[in-house]
């Protein structure tokens, strides 16, 4: 969650920043288009991050089963 957070806030101080240099009126949609590209990069490396810790608990869950039924032969 922390990935997640930065770079919405990386996000977030980029869009004031811009917002500071020009007026409102000033925004281009390719500025909108920059921050839905963020946005979307976001939630795919959130994305592969949930997956990658999903599949090494699964694999880890395997190997304790395999433990606790050796412990017990």
């Amino acid at each position: 969650m922390n990935l997640f957070e930065i770079a919405l806030a990386n996000c977030i101080r980029e869009s004031r920043q811009e917002n500071r240099q020009r007026h409102r009126a000033d925004t281009t949609p390719s500025t909108t288009r920059a921050m839905i590209t963020r946005l979307a990069a976001v939630a795919v490396v959130l994305s592969v991050a949930i997956l990658a810790l999903n599949t090494e608990c699964e694999r880890y869950e395997r190997q304790l089963a395999i433990a606790v039924a050796a412990t017990r032969q």
